[in-house]
């Protein structure tokens, strides 16, 4: 893990060496990074709540309908000022990660004022897992063996939320990804070095999504093919 600035080939700091070659790269699609990292769509239906309840306080006391109206238009104003912060955050985020899989590791760019680049061999992977959202988007979980070394602070968002015991790897917001998992399972496959095992594809709500808990109940354990 270290930082970097210089990109021969976009997502990775250095080119690669001789036989080894990208499988795969992409990026999270924003949306999904706002909606279940930094929690946009609960935050807008909270503050609509709350103007609710603050405008039903205001019909009874009497108040005349144009105060109300001034009192919802700062609302509204403060509101989406926050969730336009909260959204260019996610945008950024997504932006600046990128996730490359080569035939020998996975490499992970991330960060917004400073990249990060993270290597981790698939030889060092224990096992991976695929959660499909009611967004058609995906996660992908990776959980590294105990010697793989990695670090909370420094890969979040692209961790395993409310899992405390050890730092797994979650890439986050994947497009297509039964098609990624797929790559995904090629990639470990090519590397003949280890033993891989590819979780059972699980749906869940957006609801589980958000508690990020629908890995550990789920999981079942199947030959990678």
């Amino acid at each position: 893990m270290r930082e970097y600035e210089y990109e021969p080939v976009p997502g990775l700091p250095e080119d690669l060496p001789n036989g080894e070659h990208i499988v795969w790269q992409g990026s999270p699609e924003w949306l999904s990074l706002a909606n279940r990292v930094f929690h946009l769509r609960n935050l807008g239906i909270y503050f609509a709540l709350l103007m609710a309840v603050h405008a039903m306080y205001q019909v009874m006391n009497g108040q005349p309908f144009e105060v109300i109206a001034v009192s919802l238009s700062w609302q509204v104003a403060l509101s989406a000022v926050g969730l336009g912060l909260v959204a260019g955050l996610a945008y950024l985020y997504a932006k600046g990660t990128v996730y490359t899989f080569t035939n020998q590791r996975l490499v992970l760019k991330s960060g917004v004022a400073v990249p990060m680049m993270v290597n981790l061999p698939w030889a060092n992977v224990d096992s991976a897992g695929l959660r499909v959202c009611s967004d058609g988007t995906g996660d992908i979980l990776l959980r590294p063996k105990a010697t793989q070394k990695l670090y909370r602070m420094m890969l979040w968002p692209h961790v395993r939320p409310w899992h405390w015991r050890s730092v797994e790897l979650l890439l986050r917001g994947i497009a297509d990804p039964h098609q990624v998992a797929g790559k995904l399972g090629e990639a470990v496959l090519a590397h003949s070095t280890i033993e891989a095992r590819v979780d059972k594809v699980v749906s869940t709500s957006d609801a589980d999504t958000a508690k990020d808990r629908g890995f550990g109940r789920h999981e079942q354990h199947a030959p990678a093919h």
